[in-house]
């Protein structure tokens, strides 16, 4: 049984690489939020993802092994060219371009990132 479950999970992760990875750009978007208490959240555009199973496990599998960050929840249809992943994090331990580096360095480049959007909230977030 275990054999055939690791056999599933690896030819779901074949199909997934399938193909080219088209190299893309990421688009930063920023916003500064004074608030009380300091946290750091980002939606990142993801394509490439087509399976559960695979793609999207494995994304957030990478995004919650990176220092900082402490949470990540992927927002994935079947068929949508765009995913997206909310990633809550620590400003002060991970940078924004770590996080898509960590994302498009999966299967070398299978899922690019063509934009971030990070909401920094905190007492001295007004000015960065």
């Amino acid at each position: 049984m275990r054999l055939l479950v690791f056999a599933l999970l690896a030819s779901g992760l074949v199909s997934c690489g399938s193909g080219s990875h088209p190299s893309v750009e990421t688009v930063y978007v920023e916003t500064y939020v004074e608030g009380a208490e300091d946290r750091s959240t980002a939606t990142m555009s993801v394509q490439g993802m087509m399976c559960e199973v695979g793609c999207v496990a494995k994304v957030r599998k990478e995004l919650l092994e990176v220092k900082g960050v402490a949470s990540a929840m992927i927002d994935f249809e079947k068929d949508r060219e765009l995913n997206f992943a909310t990633i809550e994090f620590d400003a002060d331990a991970v940078s924004v371009a770590e996080l898509v580096a960590k994302v498009v360095a999966i299967g070398d480049g299978m899922y690019p990132v063509p934009q971030m959007e990070v909401t920094y909230v905190g007492a001295g977030q007004l000015h960065p």
